[in-house]
């Protein structure tokens, strides 16, 4: 199959199209669609975008790693299970619009399989010394592989890895972690720690 790089939409129309949605909501959708699974830059999902996350993960921790491995796995199944459910033309490729398209049918009280698995992946795959915690090192291991550099992952780790006094955490527990990726995905409220967890917002 030739896959033909289709034309990226501008955030504004995306906002006008999807009017029933928070302007806000789509604008962080759009910025997790391009920057977490729109790996080659086409403008839509494939399998190929999947591959060169894996790719990553095994330039950064090695071929043999646990990171590695889990990655290969959980990749397979989490691209299976969203071509399942938004790939609504059948052709192995997510767009933006099927993107957002699903993110409108799911909420923070509604998980899917799909979404928990991520949400599990993610912090797995940052969890390198596997002791249930993440710390600023492990995080900037995890976003190096979506080509975040140190600054970047130093400046929101220290923006969101904070206790209800504002003071600084070293160690993310998986709650944490939990309570933020939903913000990331479904918060309206501009002011939540979470919209910080893939790097500072400046919208």
């Amino acid at each position: 199959m030739v896959v033909t790089k289709a034309v990226a939409v501008p955030i504004d129309e995306l906002i006008k199209k999807h009017s029933d949605v928070d302007p806000f909501l789509i604008k962080k959708w759009e910025r997790i669609f391009s920057l977490f699974f729109d790996r080659n830059a086409s403008h839509q999902v494939d399998w190929g975008d999947f591959y060169l996350v894996v790719k990553k993960v095994r330039d950064i921790y090695g071929a043999e790693s646990v990171q590695t491995d889990f990655a290969k796995k959980s990749l397979a199944a989490l691209w299976e299970g969203l071509c399942s459910i938004a790939d609504a033309d059948k052709d192995q490729l997510i767009s933006i619009d099927e993107w957002i398209g699903l993110l409108k049918k799911t909420n923070a009280q509604t998980e899917p399989k799909w979404f928990k698995d991520y949400q599990n992946f993610m912090f797995k795959l940052f969890d390198v010394s596997c002791d249930g915690v993440m710390d600023l090192a492990e995080y900037t291991d995890g976003m190096n592989t979506y080509g975040f550099d140190q600054f970047e992952c130093d400046a929101a780790f220290h923006k969101f890895s904070v206790d209800k006094k504002g003071q600084y955490v070293p160690q993310m527990k998986p709650e944490t972690w939990n309570t933020y990726f939903h913000q990331m995905f479904y918060s309206t409220n501009k002011a939540d720690l979470g919209n910080h967890l893939f790097g500072i917002l400046d919208f």
